[in-house]
């Protein structure tokens, strides 16, 4: 069985977080290297408190899981801090495998997630890097975008970092649908979906992974978002059918 990285924090609720990215790395038939930058008690409603790894911790974590297996893509969550994004960073430079950073500043449940600056270098490694629209404004550094012209330009912004492409996420815009926008070079698409009432935790980290794991497979960008655009818009189906 095919095997992908996974660099992230657990959730006790199991909502989000490295459970939800091994559940879903499953359903699409991966298994899964997991590497610990945090814990966090959390609940649907709330995060009580966080908890983050040693960065040389971190490291070992990557080292030696890279001795069992050479993953076919790696897919990056919750850093949890400054110092452990640039020591990821770091030790994951050079891997010919696809990079899929979904930038973890905040918990869905409320509650700050990552301290400090997040590393440019991270950016440039990235295949495709998947911020949700408040993600995108903090990270380019501009107000929450509300136009296409806005995510066009935050767009530019990630890709004049280094990154292949970006994937700004649409879910916390309103409106009957839920679009998603995939820059890559010149070409821009748009991923689009009927927008449910259910709310759901761990999308970000399951439409991350459902990437990482299409890239993996060997689909090219745009066919590996859309599949996953699907996957979740079924999760959402599912739910609202409950």
């Amino acid at each position: 069985m095919k095997t992908i990285m996974i660099v992230g924090g657990t959730d006790s609720s199991g909502g989000a977080g490295l459970t939800r990215d091994a559940l879903v790395a499953r359903t699409f038939g991966f298994d899964v290297l997991p590497i610990v930058t945090a814990v966090t008690a959390q609940s649907n409603e709330k995060l009580f408190s966080t908890q983050v790894m040693p960065a040389d911790l971190v490291v070992r974590q990557i080292q030696t899981a890279l001795t069992t297996t050479d993953p076919a893509a790696i897919k990056i969550g919750m850093l949890g801090n400054s110092g452990i994004a640039e020591a990821v960073a770091h030790e994951i430079r050079g891997r010919s495998c696809p990079l899929v950073v979904d930038p973890v500043l905040r918990s869905s449940s409320g509650g700050e997630l990552m301290s400090g600056r997040f590393p440019r270098r991270l950016v440039s490694q990235a295949r495709l890097i998947t911020p949700n629209l408040p993600e995108s404004a903090a990270l380019a550094g501009c107000a929450l975008a509300n136009t296409d012209a806005q995510i066009a330009t935050q767009a530019a912004w990630f890709l004049s970092q280094g990154a292949e492409a970006v994937l700004i996420k649409g879910g916390h815009a309103t409106g009957e649908t839920s679009a998603d926008h995939l820059f890559s070079g010149s070409e821009r698409h748009v991923l689009a979906t009927p927008r449910f009432e259910t709310t759901l935790r761990g999308t970000g980290c399951a439409l991350a992974t459902a990437i990482a794991c299409g890239l993996a497979e060997g689909y090219d960008l745009y066919p590996a978002c859309l599949m996953a655009k699907k996957f979740i818009h079924g999760w959402f189906r599912e739910a609202a059918a409950y």
